[in-house]
């Protein structure tokens, strides 16, 4: 059995054998077919492989030219318009000129079968006065600056063109090409915009010193935007040329013919009568230097010539003067000015004499004032001041069109006095009525002068204390003025007052209330013990005929915001000791040192512990000593400006002689050298390092 296994297994291995042996033989033959197909692949030349791919290509472009034209005919015969775009440029570039190409179908697809039509000035006239056409809601506002924020009206005529555009049945008019063509483009896109705000003309004046700008700044304005120039001689010259009849006139012609300077009213007259011109008042004006004293300004304030907004261009004199010497130089000059250097200097002095009155006035009255750096870039100067009228006729318009609509409006920027804002109070006088609404509390606002916070509503003022109860009334104004306000303002004897230490004195015998503590302390400090504090004399408050000593500025401002919270307090039985004050000379010396003359001798010491001085043939402790007094003295807070410059130049002195001693023991070596090899101070230092020996310090040192 055992054989007959062995036999068994012998035959099935030689079967397998022979199985393994056709696999492989079928896999040679079919791997060899393939590498011979692969050998004759391989075969094909590099110009042959070019050519079956350049006639591939060019059967594909063939087939996809034709599929092109089909697809162009039939939109063609749609009226479907198409574009055509280089494809062979950066993919970036190609993307770009995509997207402007399909601008007008994507970004403008609400007017894309809307037509505009470009036309002249002439034809757009005609059309309105024929009624062939009519205005369009925005007048002669351009649509396209209107949306960008621009608040300043474009003039036309006297050589300012303008590009009306017709659309539908109305006339618009752009300011530009530019303007147009984007208007052309989506019409509909300006159209959803509100309508103009009313019409402000720029009203500003410029001033500053001579050769500042002044005029380059005023003409840059009339080029752009056509308000009128105006300088003192330009009205003066108006008067005597277009109203030589007047009396005016002949004032004038009597002084210039008596080689006398005009007088200033006749100045402000002249620049009056010239003002009352309807291209003054429709189109805005800009005074060119003027005006230059406080005289001046009086003046035109009496006649209600008040800019609304008063530029002041300012640069150094180094810069004036090297101005002046410039347009001296200039070649383009044809004849001499009166612009030398002793006229300049004598305009400069009368500038800087007189404006700082001027300056005051517009600061403090009408609040107006502007300063812009007149040494900056004339692009500079020109952006800031164009921002600068931008923002005066943007406030000018909110404010009237909210006023006009019935609601609450910023009197902020609007050239309003203190006179008028007390003349036209509303019935919270200058207390906050959001605070006094919302919270209940008394906030007195005339402790600011400024009219940032303020606003206007039904003809009357109302100020606010911060930008956020400003935003609340504007946002709805009826709920905080009778006869919805919810809480009234008391009536003036129930009002808290502040008042002085001499008023106090002036109302004897009235008592001060709570023995002189502090009720805003005891009162947040739950009426406890520890926080019985004693008030500062110097902090009063009336309230309700009764007087209230506080601790501190916050505390006082809390008192005069809700006085009846603190008032009516009663203190326990018990009470901290008082605290008398203990007069200063009755103190010990070391105590009567350290409340006088402490700070001062720790920044003395501290000073000699840096410099560490020593003084020519004295010892270290002498010359630290004499330190400590010139620096005494120096500092000296009681001393006058002219006491205490004497001792800082001694102490400067001082020093400088106790730095000879390690100057001169860096310099001097053991061997001889020549006074050509030594340093240029050396012979001087120690020549005066010698000439300390034997000067002993005496009370007349520190003297």
């Amino acid at each position: 059995m055992a054989a007959r296994d062995s036999d068994d297994s012998d035959e099935e291995a030689a079967d397998e054998e022979e199985e393994e042996e056709d696999i492989e033989t079928a896999l040679d033959a079919e791997f060899e077919e393939e590498e011979e197909d692969m050998d004759e692949e391989e075969e094909e030349s590099e110009e042959d492989a070019t050519e079956r791919l350049k006639t591939e290509i060019g059967d594909r472009y063939d087939e996809e030219t034709g599929r092109l034209a089909v697809v162009q005919e039939t939109l063609e015969e749609l009226l479907i318009p198409r574009l055509e775009i280089n494809g062979g440029r950066k993919p970036r570039i190609v993307r770009y000129c995509i997207e402007k190409a399909l601008r007008p179908v994507i970004d403008y697809r609400e007017s894309l079968f809307d037509r505009c039509f470009a036309i002249d000035m002439f034809l757009a006239n005609k059309m309105i006065v024929t009624g062939y056409k009519f205005p369009s809601r925005f007048g002669r506002w351009c649509p396209v600056k209107l949306m960008s924020g621009e608040v300043i009206q474009p003039q036309y005529g006297s050589g300012l063109p303008a590009y009306p555009v017709v659309y539908r049945q109305h006339v618009y008019f752009c300011c530009s090409e530019e303007a147009r063509d984007e208007f052309v483009l989506c019409p509909a896109k300006y159209l959803k915009q509100p309508s103009p705000k009313p019409v402000v003309p720029i009203r500003i004046a410029i001033i500053g010193p001579p050769k500042s700008g002044k005029t380059t700044l005023a003409k840059r304005f009339t080029a752009e935007y056509g308000v009128v120039r105006l300088s003192i001689g330009e009205a003066i010259r108006k008067v005597l040329n277009n109203q030589s009849h007047t009396e005016l006139a002949r004032q004038i012609n009597l002084r210039v013919g008596a080689h006398r300077v005009v007088d200033e009213a006749s100045m402000v007259q002249a620049v009056d009568i010239t003002l009352l011109n309807m291209h003054f008042q429709t189109g805005g004006f800009v005074l060119d230097g003027y005006p230059l004293t406080a005289r001046q300004v009086e003046l035109m304030t009496e006649r209600k010539i008040i800019p609304v907004k008063v530029l002041e261009l300012r640069v150094t004199d180094e810069e004036v003067i090297r101005r002046g010497i410039a347009d001296r130089n200039d070649p383009a000059r044809l004849l001499p000015l009166h612009d030398s250097h002793q006229i300049l200097a004598i305009r400069l002095n009368c500038w800087q004499k007189e404006v700082a009155a001027v300056r005051d006035w517009y600061e403090h009255e009408h609040r107006n004032w502007s300063l812009l750096d007149g040494q900056r870039s004339k692009w500079k100067v020109w952006n800031e001041a164009l921002e600068e009228a931008r923002q005066s006729v943007r406030q000018i318009q909110i404010y009237l069109h909210r006023i006009s609509s019935g609601r609450a409006a910023s009197i902020t920027d609007m050239c309003i006095t203190q006179k008028e804002l007390l003349a036209r109070l509303g019935d919270f006088s200058q207390y906050c009525p959001v605070s006094l609404a919302d919270k209940g509390e008394l906030v007195d606002c005339s402790i600011t002068p400024s009219l940032e916070f303020a606003a206007e509503f039904r003809g009357r003022y109302y100020k606010m204390a911060s930008r956020a109860e400003l935003e609340k009334f504007l946002a709805d104004p009826t709920r905080y003025v009778p006869p919805n306000a919810p809480r009234p303002l008391p009536s003036p004897d129930m009002l808290p007052k502040r008042r002085s230490a001499a008023d106090v004195k002036a109302m004897f015998p009235i008592q001060i209330e709570l023995q002189g503590y502090c009720p805003v302390t005891f009162w947040d400090g739950k009426q406890r013990y520890e926080h019985i504090v004693p008030g500062d004399p110097e902090l009063v408050v009336e309230y309700r005929g009764k007087i209230y000593y506080l601790e501190s500025e916050k505390k006082l401002d809390k008192f005069m915001r809700l006085p009846e919270l603190y008032h009516g307090l009663k203190l326990p039985n018990k009470l901290p000791p008082k605290k008398d004050p203990l007069s200063v000379s009755s103190l010990p010396m070391l105590g009567y040192m350290e409340q006088t003359v402490s700070t001062a001798i720790t920044k003395a010491l501290t000073e000699v512990g840096c410099v560490k001085p020593k003084y020519p043939y004295l010892d270290a402790k002498r010359s630290a000593l004499l330190y400590v007094a010139y620096h005494l003295k120096a500092y000296n807070p009681k001393s006058s400006e002219y006491v205490r410059k004497k001792y800082k130049q001694k102490l400067q002195k001082f020093e400088e002689q106790c730095e000879l001693i390690k100057y001169l023991g860096q310099e001097m070596t053991s061997l001889y050298r020549e006074p050509e090899e030594r340093p240029i101070d050396f012979d001087h230092k120690l020549t005066n390092f010698l000439a300390l020996k034997g000067l002993e310090p005496n009370m007349t040192w520190c003297a």
